[in-house]
């Protein structure tokens, strides 16, 4: 009876195998780009940024918000990825908004926006 356990759960890894294929997929083209929700904003005001890539293994986001302040959200690989990130400015200015992507297989690409607080 063991035996015809081990036969069964040997078939059940070898068909899932076969199912999953060695097959590995083509890095897509690496793209990144970053919309803002607005292009300007009153201080205290909350401006979302979308941003958008594609590539063959994506490591991870991270947002520079141009006021000395930004964050990060990694993306563990994924092939594609839509991250939204929402900031608060205080204070008057011009900013710089920049996303950077990393990518483990094409390295890092940059997409930037610009943000007036008046």
């Amino acid at each position: 009876m063991l035996r015809a356990l081990f036969r069964a759960v040997a078939l059940i890894g070898a068909t899932a195998c076969i199912a999953c294929g060695d097959a590995a997929l083509d890095p897509l083209p690496f793209q990144v780009g970053i919309d803002a929700s607005r292009s300007t904003a009153a201080p205290g005001d909350t401006v979302t940024f979308i941003v958008t890539a594609q590539g063959g293994s994506l490591f991870g986001v991270e947002m520079d918000y141009g006021d000395a302040s930004g964050e990060q959200y990694g993306t563990s690989g994924a092939r594609t990825a839509r991250v939204t990130f929402r900031h608060v400015y205080a204070a008057t200015g011009a900013y710089q908004v920049e996303a950077t992507v990393t990518d483990a297989v094409a390295g890092q690409k940059k997409a930037s926006v610009s943000v007036r607080v008046n």
